[in-house]
């Protein structure tokens, strides 16, 4: 079978349409995020990256019930690649990688070690065990207010106080600052961005 688009059933009826990539280090991968250029806002509320958004083609989230249904058994891997401007292509691996339901606010579990060109930045300590936010739903540790909600961030993610790795900001502005730290620092650098699962 070649890469594109398929459904698949993770709640046992009503089919998710995914794209899936048959050729990166052996294929068998599922996008739960794609983003080639700007055309779907990814500035949603809670129940949109709930449900999913976009289209599978080109841009979307899958959803988070989606997302959690297709790792909570703990042994799924995550591949994240970032392809800059110039047509380079970074990478991460992450061995381990899950998302809880959604009374857990999806929170993340992340198992090293991390390779690829990238770096680890989504590996901090920190960030291992990070609750779910939106613009209208805060579960970040921030003090001073919703770093989903804030200029530059504005889009759901697994936010700390603030950032060192976010992919869904807004896209090419100079606001979506650190994409991933420290090997892509600006949004106005990102061409295309791929979250990708397997498991084991």
């Amino acid at each position: 079978m070649p890469a594109g688009v398929y459904k698949i059933s993770p709640f046992g009826t009503s089919p998710v349409r995914v794209y899936c990539d048959l050729e990166t280090m052996d294929g068998g991968w599922t996008a739960i995020q794609k983003r080639v250029g700007g055309f779907v806002n990814f500035d949603r509320n809670w129940s949109e990256y709930k449900n999913g958004f976009g289209a599978a083609e080109h841009n979307y989230w899958v959803g988070n019930d989606v997302i959690h249904l297709l790792t909570n058994e703990k042994n799924s891997s995550l591949y994240i690649s970032i392809t800059v401007q110039n047509g380079t292509r970074l990478h991460e691996l992450y061995n381990g990688f899950s998302v809880s339901n959604e009374t857990e606010k999806y929170q993340l579990f992340l198992a090293g070690p991390a390779t690829g060109t990238l770096g680890g930045s989504i590996e901090a300590d920190y960030l291992r065990r990070m609750y779910f936010s939106t613009p209208d739903r805060d579960n970040d540790r921030s003090s001073g207010g919703n770093s989903a909600a804030s200029n530059g961030r504005k889009g759901g993610w697994w936010f700390d106080k603030c950032n060192i790795a976010f992919l869904n900001g807004q896209w090419a502005s100079a606001d979506w600052i650190w994409p991933w730290f420290t090997t892509v620092l600006k949004g106005t650098s990102v061409r295309e961005t791929v979250m990708m699962v397997k498991r084991h």
